[in-house]
């Protein structure tokens, strides 16, 4: 493991407002990526699988990708890891209709859409498997999430990830959303969240690191993170909105996309529709 690597990495994060389980799930899972092979890809079971650092880093900044336990959770929560379980792995589906199928493994009431107003259309689905570890990295509790995949020609996908709201961050969270969101909205009752986010993304290399400028920002600027582990030197931007129903925190987003604050919160207003 690049120890320069973890280090930057950590460093990079102190101002982020999530909690340290939070920021340490960013770093294990970066961690578990960069250690595998150079094209990206997860060997699990045999078969190898297509993984996105991008994907990972902005995923968990944006839209606090914590679920809630689904096991019974018998020490104190330090990090979380993926667990690539069975049900995950082979769960990618094209059918919509699999829905409430896909909800019931993971444990929550799903309220989604095939179509959005804007046109966006369901592609696909799938359900991680996560393990929250302990310190010593002994397995504590177990959970899972359900992401969906919608497209629109040639724009760029959003993604839709579905979580359980934990009782003992739920609080917490909300008061980061309120105080860090660009834009907020209330609709039926509803509090949606608009960010927009600004990623430099860095090498996994002592010979490149980011400028005094840009580490000052980082500590000053709510939305700009610097992510190591990119092929190159790199900036891309994450736009999301995010929101509860009951006890189900949902998260739109999308990578490089011209989408506006307006039409994301109105997809928004669509899935809170639909419910």
């Amino acid at each position: 493991m690049n120890e320069y690597l973890v280090d930057a990495y950590k460093k990079n994060m102190n101002e982020i407002r999530f909690s340290d389980a939070q920021k340490e799930k960013m770093i294990n899972r970066l961690m578990e990526m960069l250690d595998q092979e150079k094209n990206g890809s997860v060997n699990v079971y045999g078969i190898k699988r297509k993984v996105s650092i991008k994907k990972i880093v902005a995923l968990t900044a944006a839209c606090l990708v914590i679920l809630g336990g689904c096991g019974v959770v018998t020490g104190k929560v330090e990090g979380y890891v993926s667990a690539f379980g069975w049900d995950s792995f082979f769960s990618k589906t094209s059918r919509f209709s699999h829905l409430d199928k896909m909800a019931k493994k993971v444990g929550i009431d799903v309220s989604a859409v095939e179509e959005f107003s804007n046109g966006y259309k369901f592609s696909s689905m799938e359900i991680e498997d996560w393990r929250s570890v302990d310190g010593e990295d002994r397995t504590v509790g177990r959970f899972k999430e359900l992401n969906i995949d919608y497209v629109r020609g040639d724009d760029p996908n959003i993604i839709l990830n579905i979580e359980r709201v934990r009782e003992e961050q739920d609080g917490e969270n909300q008061a980061d959303n309120s105080i860090r969101a660009n834009e907020t909205r209330t609709f039926e009752g509803v509090d949606i969240y608009y960010n927009l986010d600004e990623y430099l993304g860095l090498p996994a290399s002592k010979d490149v690191s980011p400028t005094e400028e840009e580490l000052e920002r980082g500590e000053t600027d709510d939305h700009f993170f610097i992510s190591i582990g990119s092929d190159k030197r790199e900036t891309y931007y994450v736009s999301s909105a995010n929101f509860v129903l009951g006890d189900v925190r949902y998260c739109l987003m999308s990578f490089d996309n011209d989408i506006s604050s307006d039409e994301l919160m109105n997809m928004a207003e669509d899935i809170i529709k639909a419910r």
